[in-house]
């Protein structure tokens, strides 16, 4: 129990995606190093746990119309017209542009970690330090209106989220 080591792929497929982007890979692995398992830890009676924790990781999205990569045609009622003896007909419109590059959504995250418990974990502190960064984001993009459209869905930009997260939890008294 003092060297932990896990991994995982995944291969997900969307049939959200054209062909040739349908297929996401996502793999993850995690490290963790129970110090307080070691010789050189056992002579310090006031520590109860020490634990070192590495991860990495990428996960996917692909929250997107089930057919955006297509252009679509709509039929509007506002887009009735009258031909010939004056019986309504209902008029097609290009609706959406499609995309057939969009591909999966990503986000890469890695976290670096240290549990500390003290005094019968009585005094637990727990540290970590992370970076998300997100790429390939889907989005349904505003268009130039001299498109004829006003969106489309596309993969644009990258968001990175950093930060340091301390706990600090405390057990002050403790009786039956």
């Amino acid at each position: 129990s003092r060297y932990m080591l896990t991994g995982t792929f995944r291969a997900d497929g969307s049939s959200k995606f054209a062909q040739g982007n349908k297929w996401g890979y996502f793999p993850s692995a995690a490290f963790g190093w129970n110090m307080h398992n070691e010789s050189f830890m056992k002579n310090l009676p006031v520590i109860t746990e020490s634990k070192l924790r590495f991860s990495y990781g990428i996960t996917g999205n692909n929250r997107v119309g089930d057919f955006s990569y297509y252009p679509s045609l709509s039929v509007p009622i506002i887009n009735s017209y009258s031909f010939n003896n004056g019986t309504p007909l209902q008029g097609v419109v290009p609706d959406d542009l499609g995309n057939s590059a969009l591909k999966w959504e990503s986000t890469e995250q890695m976290d670096l970690g240290y549990d500390l418990g003290l005094f019968k974990n009585r005094l637990n502190l727990t540290v970590d330090v992370y970076r998300k960064t997100t790429k390939d984001l889907l989005l349904n993009a505003d268009l130039p209106t001299t498109t004829g459209y006003a969106t489309a869905y596309k993969n644009i930009g990258i968001i990175k989220n950093e930060g340091l997260e301390i706990s600090l939890n405390t057990t002050n008294i403790q009786s039956k």
